[in-house]
């Protein structure tokens, strides 16, 4: 039977997590050879739903957290009786308590990212902090992307919480063909963040999806250009009544910890030949 945390685990609360014997909170980049630990503020949306499912099934602890834990209860109810003979380890809760878990994905509206950081901004300090919203507008027919006062979603949310982690990802990625998991992802993932730990340790759990290509695509600044490009693919989809997939040629499937990015490997910034 799929692991769903009973209503007292999913109840807020600064219990959900015990600090290390130093003081400090739970591992601020998950150990990739355990299962990643994965809370998911404002998961009980399409994409944060879809995306709580994805990583379920491909073996992370998810807690889906909501404005109201009876939500997210009813939520992870519904994914679990979706797929029944999958092992889902999925647990519902507030957003407070997503927040304690040692990586965060934001997965609201767009309009509520940063204000939503900003009331569990003492849980994600120290930690990678992803986030998967666009600002786009609907005008008649027509998928508009609107720019946030720092640029994007993303750069709002780090400015919000400047100590956390922040990374953009996932944003393009429709959360019909997300949640489906009969089906893989199809797809290249767009990760950009100002802090290289955060694209590697995003880029790990990405390409654990069956189907996904992790890219690194630079610094925050460019989630302007992501978020706003994925317009283009929503009015792809309207046009040709289909759900297109992002996919760039002329690239091999390198994962990024490879190319130096993960924090247990040297900087290959520094020459150190002899």
């Amino acid at each position: 039977m799929p692991a769903v945390a009973s209503p007292e685990t999913a109840a807020d609360g600064p219990a959900a997590v015990t600090p290390d014997e130093d003081g400090v909170g739970p591992a601020q980049v998950a150990d990739a050879t355990v299962a990643p630990r994965i809370g998911i503020i404002g998961g009980t949306g399409p994409a944060g739903a879809a995306l709580a499912a994805r990583l379920a099934d491909i073996g992370c602890e998810v807690t889906l957290g909501s404005r109201s834990k009876y939500r997210s209860m009813e939520v992870v109810d519904r994914i679990v009786e979706r797929w029944p003979d999958r092992r889902l380890h999925i647990r519902p809760g507030a957003n407070s308590l997503a927040a304690t878990e040692p990586t965060v994905v934001i997965a609201t509206p767009w309009d509520a990212a940063a204000i939503t950081a900003r009331d569990v901004a003492e849980h994600l300090r120290g930690k990678v902090v992803a986030t998967m919203s666009n600002a786009l507008a609907r005008v008649d027919d027509e998928f508009v992307p609107l720019i946030p006062p720092r640029g994007s979603v993303a750069a709002s949310v780090q400015a919000t919480v400047p100590e956390a982690l922040v990374a953009a990802a996932l944003q393009h990625v429709p959360a019909t063909e997300l949640g489906n998991l009969d089906e893989p992802v199809h797809g290249d993932i767009l990760i950009c963040s100002d802090h290289r730990e955060a694209t590697w340790h995003i880029a790990e759990i990405v390409d654990r999806m069956p189907g996904a290509r992790a890219l690194d695509c630079g610094n925050l600044s460019n989630a302007t250009a992501i978020e706003a490009f994925t317009a283009v693919l929503m009015q792809l989809n309207t046009r040709y009544r289909t759900r297109v997939a992002l996919r760039l040629v002329g690239l091999d499937h390198v994962p990024i910890s490879v190319l130096g990015g993960g924090p247990s490997l040297p900087d290959r910034s520094v020459d150190t030949a002899p």
